[in-house]
């Protein structure tokens, strides 16, 4: 955790935290708190060696945007077909390491506060790098931003096994 930690820490804050602080994939995080997911790709940019994913994430169950996300994914990291699903259907990211079977190692972690103004809702998130644990190449770079604590809190808690 790199964030300061604002000296009127509410109840969403520290469940936010919770939810970010960690060194894994955000997907079984989520999954296991919000139920079932759906996503929504907003920007999807391809370049040589790049592919930039813009996307927000949403518990099936309410329609509530949970996260917003930032990937900087290096295609030449992917196997074959996994850029396709990636594009063709409504999956997550983390969702289809776990399918492709692709360990990762997270560096570089850290959260922090999204608060532009007093007045605006707290939104918590987080920065970090993935490589991946079979050939340490460099997978991703990712920014995820929670939808505002308090908001979160209000849903319903929702149980979807672990894959």
């Amino acid at each position: 955790m790199t964030a300061p930690l604002p000296p009127d820490m509410t109840d969403a804050d520290r469940y936010c935290l919770d939810l970010l602080d960690h060194d894994g994939l955000m997907t079984p995080v989520l999954r296991a708190q919000f139920g079932r997911l759906s996503v929504v790709q907003v920007v999807a940019e391809r370049s040589a060696d790049l592919f930039l994913r813009e996307s927000s994430i949403y518990q099936v169950a309410t329609g509530a945007k949970i996260l917003d996300a930032v990937l900087r994914i290096s295609l030449p990291a992917l196997p074959s077909g996994f850029l396709e699903r990636l594009l063709a259907e409504d999956v997550l990211f983390g969702q289809l390491l776990i399918e492709f079977r692709i360990g990762v190692r997270i560096t570089g972690r850290s959260c922090y506060l999204s608060q532009t103004t007093p007045d605006q809702a707290r939104r918590w998130g987080r920065r970090l790098i993935m490589y991946r644990l079979d050939s340490g190449a460099l997978l991703c770079g990712v920014d995820e931003l929670l939808a505002n604590g308090a908001d979160l809190l209000a849903l319903p808690a929702q149980t979807t096994p672990s894959p």
